[in-house]
């Protein structure tokens, strides 16, 4: 048995409320800043169409909630998988684009907290995807 198979072998169930938690998560990190740009829009699409739980419970759009309510949600997770797997989207959509501002970095910081999210796994979720959206020096 290889790595990949190693890790991701665990089935994931699919449920209306796993899609709304994602979909919350996408929504709140995507407008903290007050504006989604064509690369968060692209990221956001792509996300859309490849994660299992919004592949499955699609939804038309992204709900408009508030953030404090949001956060205050996600926090009765009891799914690790689940909380891990929203806080590696949120912080995916929030290095898409020009990196991470400060609403976005601010907005993290409260996620992590409400996810449970260790900071171990946390930082290694940032390094992993700075590294992927790693850009070219001019």
């Amino acid at each position: 048995m290889g790595l990949l198979t190693r890790f991701t072998s665990a089935e994931i169930a699919s449920s209306p409320e796993d899609a709304a938690a994602l979909r919350d998560v996408l929504s709140a990190v995507g407008t903290v800043d007050g504006s989604v740009d064509k690369v968060e829009r692209a990221v956001l699409e792509a996300l859309y169409k490849t994660l299992p739980q919004l592949r499955d419970h699609p939804a038309t759009a992204p709900p408009r909630s508030q953030r404090a309510k949001i956060l205050e949600s996600l926090s009765a997770i009891d799914s690790e998988a689940l909380r891990y797997q929203c806080w590696v989207v949120a912080v995916e959509l929030a290095i898409a684009s020009d990196g991470i501002n400060e609403a976005e970095d601010q907005y993290l910081e409260q996620l992590q907290q409400a996810l449970r999210v260790d900071m171990d796994f946390a930082a290694t979720t940032v390094r992993v995807l700075a590294c992927k959206y790693a850009r070219a020096s001019e």
